[in-house]
This record gives C-alpha cells, structure tokens and sequence, in this order.
C-alpha cells in the first residue's frame, strides 16, 4: 500500500461564485485535489461552500465520475460520502487534518470496512489560456507497475512548443522510472506505483512532483519523489542555479532551515507519538541531522509559498526528504527576474 509523504496543504482558488442565503453571501471555492486509494490514483474536484462540501472524484484508470458530499471544517477536517449514479453510497473519506504537511486520511466501504489509507493533495493549477493538465496512465500488472504522469492539453488548436516538450519530458522521466524498476523473484508481491502533484501551475510556468512508491523484495519498501519544472514561455527546463545569484551562499540559508524544520518536526512527531501512547516525549540530546550531516539536494520544484526542495536520507528518516522553504528565507539571495522572485513578489 502506498504511503507517499506528502506535500504542505496550500489553498488554491479556481472559481469564485456568489451564493445568496437569506441576507448573507456565501463564497464557493474550486479546489482541485490529487491522491491515491490503495495504489489507485485519482483526480477529485470539491466546491467548498462555508463548511459543506460537493464535488466529485474519479480515478484515472476509469475516469467515470463518483459524486462527492461532505464537510470541510477550518481545521482541515474533512468527511466525504460517495455515491454511484444511482445514488447509493459506496464508500467514505475521513481526514483529520487535511492542512498539514502529512494529512491523515482514510478510506472506507459505507459501512466502515476494508478500511484504506488515502492521500489527498491540493493542486495549484491557474491557468488562464485554456491549458489543462491530465492524467495519462501505464500499467503492467504482470510486474507491478501502476502509473499515472500529468501531460498538457487544450481543448482546441495545438499545444505551444514549451507545453510539448514539456510533455515530452515528463513522459521520457516516467519511461526511465519504469525501465530502471527491477522486480523481484516473487512476482505478486512487486510494485511500482508513481502519481503526480501539481506544485504550482500557471500560463508561464509549470512545476510538478512524481511520488513514487517501490518494492521489489526487502525489509522496507522505498518511497522518492521526482520533480520537473518548466518555462512553458521560454520553453526551457528550469535548473536550481537559475534561480540564485551567481555566487551567493543561497545553500548555507537552506541547510540552516532544512536543519531547524527537520528538528522542528522530529519534536512534534514524538509528542503526538507521545500523546497517543500515554507517556512522556522523549527528549533527544542531539539533532536529527546537522548541516555537515545534510546530503546534497536530490530535487526541488516552485510552491505559491516557497521552495521544496528534496533529500535522499536514510530509511531511518526518510519522513524528512521533503521540506518546504519559504521565499523570504532565501529572499536575498534569488535572482530579480526569476521565476521564484516574481511569485514572491507578486
């Protein structure tokens, strides 16, 4: 089963529309969602309407619509029923905190069985000239791969060169995943499964993260993240360094960050363990890791809020390879006319 870490919860307004109850306005929001349900990705759509939620989901291999009703409280607990066309409820989703960097959600039958963890991870798209981002998938069960990679569209006319070969190189990133999988000797036990989440999207740029999830034999299963981002406008994969200033010590800011969030976390993690299991956190005399500790950056991608940037750490705390980085934390050090400086200033 697929547990990909996930990303920080960040608002994303699609549409607005006015609803009038009595004398008040109620303000409707379109949120876009990605995850997975046992290793079977989909896409949902959720109208947000003061706490009552509508919408609908459908996964990518099937794509046919399951309708969606619910409460979405400002805490980020989420209760969603789905029904199939006839109207009959089918199952159940159950979020105890969808605003976090590790929301915790579940699946469920209506009556509560074959219980499943889920991921749900808002997507920031804001496109405004008609581009759209789908699903496309690869399966083979006979080696356990179950894929699904975002491509560009329009619903008229042809792709700009920058959506297609942005499209192009997301494909050619998944085809190497798959082909550097080795399955192991026991078959029905293998598993390659990648989904995608959408980090930031909009006219002139798009960036995206692949979760990836792989066991082929072993103790412990291996989860990693992929990333891609892309000036449509000036049709050009986008390389860390472009970012910064030449020559600022833009590294030393982010590993000092890195380090403190990580411990941040780590701290947090061992209360709430703490918490659940009757007893007193246990206090740590060293870090989790320290900058000297710090591996190099695997992979990174833009955020409405910040950087991500990604780590390949140990098994051990492999719950840290992704940390999100504020803009103003490395404010100093981008570029004037790069992408992350204008979302910052913007």
């Amino acid at each position: 089963m697929s547990r990909a870490r996930l990303v920080l919860a960040i608002g994303l307004v699609l549409c607005v529309a006015t609803a009038v109850v009595g004398q008040q306005s109620l303000q409707t929001t379109v949120r876009v969602y990605r995850g997975s349900v046992g290793g079977s990705n989909f896409q949902m759509r959720l109208n947000v309407q003061g706490a009552n939620v509508s919408g609908a989901y459908s996964y990518d291999t099937v794509g046919e619509d399951i309708k969606l009703t619910g409460q979405l409280d400002a805490q980020g607990k989420l209760d969603l029923k789905e029904f199939d066309a006839k109207g009959k409820q089918t199952g159940k989703f159950a979020c105890k905190q969808l605003y976090t960097l590790e929301p915790d959600c579940m699946w469920s039958k209506a009556d509560g069985t074959r219980e499943t963890y889920a991921t749900i991870v808002e997507q920031n798209i804001g496109f405004a000239n008609g581009l759209q981002i789908v699903p496309k998938t690869i399966a083979n069960r006979r080696s356990g791969v179950k894929v699904s990679y975002p491509q560009l569209a329009v619903a008229s006319g042809a792709l700009s060169a920058g959506a297609a070969s942005f499209n192009r190189r997301v494909l050619a990133l998944t085809q190497k995943a798959i082909k550097d999988f080795e399955p192991g000797s026991d078959a029905g036990k293998n598993a390659l499964e990648r989904n995608y989440n959408v980090l930031l999207a909009n006219d002139d740029l798009i960036s995206v993260e692949m979760t990836e999830y792989q066991y082929s034999g072993g103790a412990h299963p291996n989860d990693d993240f992929d990333s891609l981002t892309y000036d449509l406008s000036a049709n050009k994969e986008l390389r860390f360094d472009d970012l910064f200033k030449s020559g600022s010590d833009y590294k030393t800011a982010i590993a000092k960050y890195v380090v403190a969030d990580i411990e941040k976390r780590a701290v947090a993690i061992e209360e709430s363990d703490a918490k659940s299991e009757g007893r007193q956190p246990v206090k740590r005399d060293d870090p989790i890791v320290t900058e000297d500790q710090l591996s190099e950056i695997s992979s990174w991608g833009l955020t409405p809020k910040g950087l991500v940037v990604y780590f390949d750490f140990a098994h051990a705390i492999a719950v840290f390879d992704r940390t999100v980085i504020p803009y103003n934390i490395v404010s100093e050090y981008l570029k004037p006319d790069s992408p992350a400086a204008r979302i910052y200033k913007h």
